[in-house]
This record gives C-alpha cells, structure tokens and sequence, in this order.
C-alpha cells in the first residue's frame, strides 16, 4: 500500500505547510488508507515573510545572550511551521533555570519591553511573544497533556527550533519529552526543522553579573516577591476571561500563558480522521 497522506491533516487544519520531513511526522505507527488529502503545501520554498523575520530575529543575538537565568530559547508556532502572515509575531519558547522561572520572565519581559520588541495586544507584527516558560528540570510536559489526543501540543514540541543555548544541545529537549515518543513515534528525536537562522550561545557579562546579584542568598525572597505580583494581576485578567485562560499553567515550574486552542484543534483532526 506503501506511505500514505494520513500526515497532511494536521497540517491542513492548522493551514500550514507540510515539512519536508514529512516522513517524521506520522501521528500513529499503523497507517491505513482511509482517505486521501490532496498535498496542497511545500516546503521547498520559503515562506514569502521568512527572510524578513529571520534577518529581525538574527539581529538581537546580544539580547539572547544577556536574558539572565534562561538556559535555552526556541522559535515555535507559525514561524517554525513555515506559516507566517504579514502580521505574525514570534514565539518563543523558553528554558530557564531550575528554581530561577520567576527572575527569568521577569528580565525577559523588560528586556524585550525595553528594545519595544514585545508583543501587546494592540502590536504583534514581528514582535516577540513570551507566552511559555519551563525549568530545565522540567522539560517533559506530560503533565499538561489533555484527556484526549493532545496533537497540536505534540506537534508543537516537534516543531521547536533552537535560537539560542548557552551550551549546545540540540537534541536535548526531543530526547527527554516524552510527547514525542508517545504520540508521534516517527519522529527521530532529535532537532530535525530548518527555518534558516542561527543558533546562538554563551552568555554575556550583564547576563552573569545580574545572575549573581539576583541569585544565592535572596533567590527565595525574589521569587516569592515576583510570584506574589504577577499572581495578583492575573488572577484579574482570569476571572474576566475564564474560557480563554483555563488552560494556562502558573507553577514553579512551568509558566504557560497563551491562548490554548488544542481542544479545537484535536476536534477538528478527530472530525477529518473519519472522513
């Protein structure tokens, strides 16, 4: 019977282009032929928007290496899917250091609001989203897995593409998560998406100085202090907005904010699965 499409509808839902390696993708291990999706997507050419958000993304190499207590940053989402809009941001992905999560968005965030390079809600284009946080002693996320087939988050895992590590790894997180084994068992585990920019790493003197100010003695008392305030202001913006924030994760390990859509996502794929 040989390959078949059954790959193509998560990308067809989602309306992204299917990779290259598609053969990585498959979402379970047995294929069976029970319909055909015709491949309307390529990954032999660029996204027309690519050049342009890699040359911007390329451009603060120092900003990565000077965020204080991240250990690695990823691109995800449309950017990694080849999927770009005139208007898209960019999402980042990030590891920071155990017991550090609290300090490392609180830099990142003024960081990136200070080089007006973060995203509001009244301006995404080409801006950085900082929407999702893990510690390097977490980087499995079984944990947040929904009930039913959770395939957006596994794709999404699958689709990181490493911006920057202060030691290099690009298998690292692939190996360990444990999404990718289950769910998509194809896949070989390692860093295998090229989006055409350039991996970055070490750190700089800014990065170490304010690592040692901010760490040691008081670590505890500057977490707890940051957690206390971020706590209060999203507790507002959750009763307003339940629906849309009942997925996010606040935890000393995790911090996940972004509009969760995987329900509708597995809804979808479930809907073309039996067509």
């Amino acid at each position: 019977m040989g390959i078949i499409n059954k790959e193509l509808i998560f990308y067809k839902i989602m309306n992204y282009p299917v990779p290259k390696q598609k053969k990585f993708f498959y979402f379970e291990k047995e294929n069976k032929e029970k319909f055909q999706i015709k491949n309307e997507f390529s990954r032999n050419e660029k996204n027309q928007f690519m050049d342009k958000f890699i040359e911007k993304i390329n451009k603060y190499w120092k900003l990565y290496q000077s965020l204080p207590f991240v250990k690695e940053i990823f691109l995800c989402n449309s950017i990694s899917f080849n999927a770009l809009k005139r208007d898209s941001d960019i999402d980042l992905f990030i590891i920071t250091k155990s017991n550090s999560i609290r300090r490392a968005r609180f830099f990142s965030a003024i960081f990136f609001k200070i080089l007006k390079l973060k995203r509001s809600i009244k301006d995404k284009r080409q801006k950085f989203c900082l929407s999702f946080y893990i510690t390097e002693d977490h980087k499995n996320l079984y944990p947040i897995m929904l009930e039913k087939t959770d395939i957006y988050l596994a794709y999404r895992l699958a689709h990181l593409v490493p911006l920057y590590q202060e030691t290099i790894d690009e298998n690292g997180i692939y190996k360990k998560n444990k999404r990718l084994k289950t769910l998509i068992p194809n896949h070989p585990q390692k860093y295998s998406i090229k989006i055409w920019n350039k991996l970055f790493s070490w750190k700089t003197k800014l990065k170490k100085i304010i690592e040692f100010l901010f760490g040691w003695i008081f670590w505890v008392l500057i977490e707890k202090t940051i957690k206390l305030i971020r706590k209060a202001i999203l507790s507002k913006k959750i009763k307003k907005l339940w629906t849309k924030w009942k997925h996010i994760v606040i935890s000393d390990k995790m911090l996940k904010f972004h509009d969760d859509i995987r329900e509708k996502v597995h809804l979808l794929y479930k809907i073309a699965n039996k067509q």
